[in-house]
């Protein structure tokens, strides 16, 4: 009899999705810092790539390098596997961040935070063509819809009004379009492949791709300053935790069951820069919006015991 994985125990399930996501949301605030740290202007976009593309390739390097110490073993894949790895390089870290990048640098933090969730919607509405196990219903979309209504309500009031731009909001739902397909390719590719490997190997190629493009419009960055070292060693340790955790998740659970929890990113992103830039987190708009988003992601995974 099969053993059944810790990443398949609902309790489990659940906390390791909430540790990815909120993984994911100490690096809004990260990036931010380091940018800052970095002396990385607001309009500087190829230096921004490098430093995605220096964060991304690092995290890489990072889990391939665990992957060796843990099997003591280098971390190979065959020619076989090797479309599949870099297919996901190029959607899951080159396409979305190339895209995202390049939109957040003209669109409002508050804008971009409720377009990049879109890719949750994308998720549960593209899997069925994917995987026929995991069948779109009416009780995914309404928990998609509760869960993005609490990323809008959150932003209520924030920094801006709502335009349409191609490179700008434009940009970001190509950018959520990338992640969707990339959610995609990594549940595809965990099954066959070891998830340390996929992991590895998707963000370092990933991330020197993105290195490329980056020099290509120009960018530059300097490693001179400690603390924007330190700060690019933890989101490269914060990529490699929580995307090697989410392959993980991907390969034993249906797509649209791990992929809902993403719209809890942006609400830690919200929490943990408020707390960074010493502001109040416990403003009501943030409680209700928590709630919503919890609303959602129960409402998407809730089923009814089968009666014996």
């Amino acid at each position: 009899m099969k053993t059944k994985s810790i990443f398949e125990n609902n309790f489990f399930f659940i906390i390791f999705a909430i540790i990815c996501t909120a993984l994911w949301g100490t690096a809004f605030p990260g990036v931010k810092l380091g940018y800052e740290w970095f002396e990385i202007g607001t309009d500087e976009t190829g230096s921004k790539l490098m430093f995605a593309g220096v964060r991304f390739a690092l995290a890489g390097v990072i889990v391939l390098a665990v992957y060796f110490i843990k099997n003591r073993r280098f971390p190979a894949f065959t020619k076989k596997e090797a479309p599949t790895i870099l297919t996901l390089s190029a959607v899951q870290i080159t396409g979305n961040y190339f895209f995202y990048y390049l939109g957040l640098s003209v669109t409002a933090g508050s804008i971009a935070s409720v377009l990049n969730s879109f890719d949750t919607f994308c998720s549960v509405l593209l899997v069925p063509l994917f995987f026929k196990n995991d069948k779109l219903t009416t009780k995914k979309l309404v928990g998609c819809a509760i869960g993005l209504a609490g990323i809008i309500l959150v932003n209520i009031g924030t920094d801006s009004s709502f335009s349409f731009t191609i490179n700008g909001e434009g940009f970001l739902l190509i950018s959520a379009l990338f992640s969707t397909l990339g959610i995609m390719v990594n549940k595809k590719a965990s099954m066959k492949i070891d998830p340390m490997i996929v992991t590895g190997y998707h963000l370092l190629f990933g991330g020197i791709i993105l290195i490329i493009i980056a020099f290509a419009f120009g960018g530059t960055i300097s490693f001179s300053n400690a603390k924007a070292n330190l700060c690019l060693v933890y989101l490269s340790l914060v990529s490699a935790v929580a995307f090697l955790i989410w392959s993980q998740l991907l390969k034993h659970n249906p797509v649209s069951k791990v992929s809902v929890f993403k719209l809890m990113t942006p609400i830690f992103g919200n929490v943990f820069s408020a707390i960074a830039l010493s502001e109040n987190i416990f403003d009501p708009l943030h409680i209700v919006s928590v709630l919503l988003v919890a609303l959602g992601i129960a409402t998407v995974n809730f089923e009814k015991k089968k009666s014996a």
